[in-house]
C-alpha cells in the first residue's frame, strides 16, 4: 500500500464498502445498516426516520463540549448508465493508480466515509467533542420528498435541531476545499400550455395556431428582467427546457402547445414574485400555467461556521477557499429552511453523475483532515 493509501485509511476502506453496496435512488442497498454497525462502537445511537418507503437515519453521539454539529449526506446514487462503458463495474469499488472508481465515489459516499473516518480518529485519540449527528437519506438523487425533509421535521419535533450543518456534497472544483457552498438558488419549475384551434394548414383562417401564440409569449417570459441578485448569488434565470405541439402531421395546425420552464432564483426574488410575474405574462390569453416550487433559495452568508471552514481549508490545504452559491440545489435547503446555518464542503465534482465516476485517494485523506479540524474547532467557533 502506497503512502497516499495509508494516509486515506480508514476513509478509503469505508468508501469501498459503501460503493460496493448498489443503491440506485431511492434504494439504500444496506448502506445505512452498515454505517450503523461501524458507528455503534463509537457511541452513536441510530434513530430510523423512514417515510414513504425511503430509508432515513439519524445517528447521534452526545458530546462533552458545547454545541451540536450535524453532517448531512445521502447513500443513494444516480443510475450508472451503460455499464459496458465503465472501465470497471460501477459497484466494484476498484482502486487503481491512486484512484477509487465507482458510482458514488464523489457523489457522495466518499464524503460520508471521510466524515466517519474523521470522527473515528478523534474518538480514538480521546478528543473532547461536541454532540455529533449524522443525517443520511436514500432520497436525495430522486424526488427528495421523503428524505432529508422528513429528518428535519423529526428533529424539529424532538427539539434536536443542530447548531450547524455540514453537507458533504462535492462542492470542490479543482482541489479539495477550493470552493465551499454557502447558499443555493431556489427552483421553480412548471408547464405552460397554450390553447388554440386545430385545423388544416391550407385554411389558417379557420384555425388558431397554438404554436404561433406560444412563440411571442415564451419570448416575453425568456426576456423577463428579474432585477439585481442578492450579494454573492448569480442572477435569477428562466430557461425554456422543452416545447411540444402538433399532431405529427405536417398539414395540421396545432390546437395546443406545451412548454416546460425552469426558473433558478436567488434570494432577491421569491416564489410569490415569480408566480405573479409569470401570471401577468399569461394574462388575457388561452393559457394554463402549472407551477411547482421545487426548492427554496437559502444563504448562510458570513458568520462563524463559514469562517471556521474557510480558515480550516487555508490551514490544512494551503490554498484559499471561495464561498459560492452556484450549481443546482441540495438537501441543505431543508436545514436552512429550519433556521440552521449550512455549508457544503466535499470532494471535487469532475466526474459526478458520469460514466466511470472516480475520486483520487489523496482527496479522501485531505477531506478527512478537513472534517477533523472542523469538528475540533466547532465549539470554539460558537463562542461557547
Amino acid at each position: 500500500m502506497d503512502r497516499s493509501h495509508r494516509s486515506a485509511e480508514p476513509a478509503l476502506s469505508y468508501a469501498v464498502a459503501l460503493i460496493a453496496r448498489p443503491s440506485v435512488t431511492p434504494a439504500d442497498g444496506g448502506c445505512q445498516e452498515w454505517i450503523a454497525r461501524q458507528l455503534a462502537p463509537l457511541g452513536f445511537r441510530r434513530f430510523a426516520v423512514n417515510h414513504g418507503g425511503v430509508i432515513n437515519s439519524l445517528f447521534v453521539r452526545r458530546g462533552n463540549r458545547p454545541g451540536c454539529l450535524c453532517f448531512a449526506g445521502h447513500t443513494d446514487v444516480v443510475p450508472p448508465g451503460p455499464e459496458e462503458e465503465w472501465r470497471y463495474p460501477p459497484f466494484s469499488a476498484v482502486v487503481r493508480d491512486g484512484l477509487l472508481h465507482g458510482r458514488g465515489a464523489q457523489d457522495m459516499k466518499g464524503a460520508i466515509a471521510c466524515w466517519m473516518a474523521a470522527v473515528e480518529g478523534l474518538i480514538a485519540q480521546g478528543a473532547d467533542l461536541p454532540t455529533l449527528q449524522l443525517a443520511v437519506t436514500s432520497d436525495e438523487e430522486g424526488e427528495a420528498v421523503d428524505g432529508t425533509r422528513r429528518i428535519v421535521q423529526w428533529l424539529q419535533q424532538e427539539g434536536w435541531l443542530p447548531d450547524a450543518v455540514v453537507v458533504g456534497e462535492p462542492s470542490s472544483l479543482d482541489q479539495v476545499g477550493d470552493v465551499v457552498r454557502c447558499g443555493r438558488r431556489g427552483v421553480v419549475q412548471g408547464r405552460i400550455t397554450v390553447h388554440g384551434r386545430q385545423g388544416h394548414s391550407a385554411y389558417p383562417q379557420d384555425a388558431d395556431n397554438a404554436i404561433h401564440r406560444a412563440i411571442p409569449l415564451l419570448a416575453r417570459i425568456a426576456a423577463l428582467d428579474w432585477g439585481p441578485p442578492a450579494p454573492g448569488f448569480p442572477p435569477t434565470t428562466c430557461q425554456i427546457t422543452n416545447l411540444t405541439g402538433g399532431t405529427g402531421a405536417i398539414n395540421v395546425i396545432p390546437g395546443s402547445c406545451s412548454a416546460r420552464i425552469d426558473v433558478r432564483y436567488n434570494p432577491a426574488n421569491s416564489y410569490e414574485e415569480i408566480r405573479s410575474r409569470l401570471e401577468d405574462c399569461c394574462a388575457g390569453q388561452p393559457v394554463e400555467l402549472d407551477l411547482q416550487h421545487a426548492a427554496s433559495a437559502f444563504s448562510t452568508g458570513e458568520g462563524p461556521l463559514l469562517d471556521l471552514v474557510r480558515r480550516t481549508v487555508e490551514e490544512v490545504c494551503g490554498h484559499p477557499c471561495r464561498p459560492d452559491t452556484g450549481g443546482g440545489t441540495s438537501d441543505g435547503r431543508f436545514f436552512a429552511g429550519a433556521g440552521v446555518p449550512v455549508v457544503e464542503l466535499g470532494l471535487t465534482n469532475r466526474t459526478i453523475h458520469q460514466v466511470d465516476e472516480r475520486v483520487a485517494v489523496e482527496e479522501l485523506a485531505l477531506l478527512t483532515a478537513l472534517y477533523r479540524r472542523v469538528i475540533e474547532g466547532f465549539s470554539a467557533c460558537l463562542g461557547r
